[in-house]
């Protein structure tokens, strides 16, 4: 009987239950899939702004700086998941509530969810673009959606596992192409000369720069405990933040710069074919998309998951799946962008609260046998995050600034509101 349920819950991901101890991964595991998710296209185009805008010097500073900010946030927000075993959701009931949760764990799974659709019709593009480029030959775009949609829906239904199986393999292809390149596109350049490239179109500031940086994985960095969940320890998830994101994704951003200011264009597809590497950038890129996609979807289950708690997690993902390939088959990459902006402001406020609730407050309470003690709705915490929503969505559709990137913004205002007032609710008490 024990071993059904062991296996009931291997497949169903521990979606509403901790991770067992002996289910744990080390820090590189957990660096990889979070790298692999940091390696993709949408990260290169944002280093090739950075390079359209910025000098080579300020666009590293500007890639380092909002690197690790990124590395902050997830380790913060992973740590609690490191510490619980409990996916994202999880632990935002017991931070806001269980009635509250509804509404924050579909918010959390529709902003995962969201990027799932962007992407899977931009990876359908650029499968569908690069094949004809490199051979003349004009597959489908739906085609190329389907398929790929398929394979992220597989990765995503199997879990953890399959996620870490699969960075192993792409990630190290990843960062050999993009070596290859980088050192094959400086042919004829020295260092000297690199580093004094200028921006090559309108110019930006340097706090633009890092706010784009931020802003290219700060909800991922606040869903941070759907992946560190399965962490050995906290050391493990603060390591694979900083392997991640003070170190890859920083990288990346520089290779998007580098290659945007010697070739003049951030169509990475672009560059590899003139580069000559063909149907191996196909593969690759493939895998890069891959890679960032089945996490979108993964964390979206998982959130889905608390809410609709009479479907396993594994059927969650191939229904959201299968949804997700007729949203990207509408074309939803060009008609969602405002819908995902607002979810950027709703997101990262959350983290906010969690910290302050976690790491100040009621750390004890934050255990799976104690679910059913939590009350319907924490007042502090949801107003906190109302506050804090509030602020970033100033800061983002106004002139008004404060740290010049809004989800920070909102973060901070959450956290001040929550520690503040659970502050003075403990002095009254």
């Amino acid at each position: 009987m024990g071993n059904e349920k062991e296996k009931t819950n291997v497949l169903n991901d521990y979606a509403t239950s901790s991770v067992p101890e002996e289910r744990t991964y080390n820090w590189l595991s957990m660096g990889l899939i979070w790298a692999g998710v940091g390696i993709n296209l949408g990260m290169i185009v944002i280093g090739g702004a950075l390079g359209n805008g910025l000098s080579f010097k300020q666009a590293v500073a500007a890639a380092f700086i909002g690197g690790i900010v990124l590395a902050i946030v997830t380790g913060v927000c992973g740590v609690i998941g490191a510490h619980t075993h409990l996916s994202t959701a999880m632990i935002s009931s017991f931070t806001f509530g269980k009635a509250a949760i509804v509404i924050i764990a579909l918010i959390q799974a529709f902003g995962s969810y969201g990027w799932f659709g962007v992407q899977l019709g931009l990876f359908g593009e650029t499968v569908s673009t690069t094949v004809k480029m490199a051979t003349g030959v004009l597959l489908p775009t739906f085609l190329c959606v389907i398929v790929g949609g398929i394979l992220m829906i597989l990765t995503s239904t199997f879990g953890y596992k399959s996620l870490d199986l699969l960075s192993k393999i792409a990630v190290p292809l990843l960062i050999i192409l993009l070596v290859a390149s980088v050192i094959k596109v400086m042919q004829g350049y020295s260092m000297g000369e690199i580093v004094e490239f200028q921006a090559a179109g309108q110019a930006i500031t340097v706090g633009y720069g890092i706010s784009s940086a931020i802003a290219s994985f700060i909800v991922g960095a606040v869903v941070a405990p759907d992946v560190s969940r399965y962490a050995k320890s906290a050391k493990d998830t603060i390591l694979a933040a900083i392997f991640a994101f003070a170190i890859v994704v920083p990288v990346m951003l520089v290779v998007g710069c580098l290659m945007a200011q010697v070739t003049g264009t951030s169509d990475i597809i672009e560059i590899m074919l003139r580069l000559g590497w063909g149907f191996a950038a196909l593969l690759v890129l493939m895998l890069a998309q891959w890679t960032s996609n089945d996490n979108n979807l993964y964390c979206a289950a998982l959130g889905f998951a608390v809410v609709f708690k009479k479907l396993k997690k594994y059927q969650i993902t191939i229904i959201s799946g299968v949804i997700g390939i007729l949203l990207a088959l509408t074309g939803i990459a060009q008609n969602i962008t405002g819908f995902l902006n607002y979810l950027g402001v709703l997101i990262p406020p959350m983290g906010g609260v969690l910290a302050s609730d976690y790491y100040f407050f009621h750390k004890a309470r934050y255990k799976e046998e104690l679910a059913g003690e939590v009350k319907n709705i924490e007042t502090p915490a949801c107003v906190a995050w109302v506050v804090g929503s509030a602020i970033s969505f100033i800061t983002t559709y106004t002139a008004v600034r404060l740290t010049t990137v809004p989800s920070i913004d909102g973060m901070l205002a959450a956290f001040l509101v929550h520690f503040i007032w659970t502050k003075l609710i403990e002095k009254n008490k």
